[in-house]
C-alpha cells in the first residue's frame, strides 16, 4: 500500500492527471461552460475542505491535526493550508519513511 500511495502522490503522476482532469475542462468550449463550472466547484471544495480544518485548529491552537485528501486535491490543500499562520504541513509520505 505505501508504494501505491507514493506512486499515487507523485508529483509527476499529479501533474498527468490535473492535466487529463482541470486543464482539459478548463478547455471545454462549450455554450454552458461545463467544464468551468466543473473547476469552480471542484475548486470551492478545496476552499471549504481547507476552511474547516483551519476552523478546528483555530479553536484549539497548537493542535496536531492529520488531514486525509484525494491525491488530485492534495497540491491545492497543502498550498492554501500552508498558507495559514501557524499551520505546517507535514508530508505523510516523509513521516512514513
Amino acid at each position: 500500500m505505501l508504494a501505491l500511495y507514493r506512486s499515487i502522490n507523485d508529483p509527476g503522476h499529479l501533474q498527468q492527471r490535473i492535466e487529463v482532469d482541470f486543464a482539459a475542462a478548463l478547455r471545454d468550449t462549450s455554450p454552458q461552460h461545463f467544464g468551468q463550472r466543473y473547476v469552480a466547484g471542484w475548486e470551492g471544495r478545496n476552499l471549504h475542505m481547507v476552511a474547516n480544518i483551519r476552523r478546528v485548529l483555530g479553536d484549539h491552537p497548537g493542535t496536531r491535526a492529520l488531514a486525509i485528501v484525494g491525491a488530485t486535491h492534495k497540491p491545492w490543500f497543502d498550498s492554501l493550508l500552508g498558507q495559514m499562520q501557524g499551520v505546517d504541513i507535514v508530508d505523510a509520505g516523509q513521516v512514513l519513511e
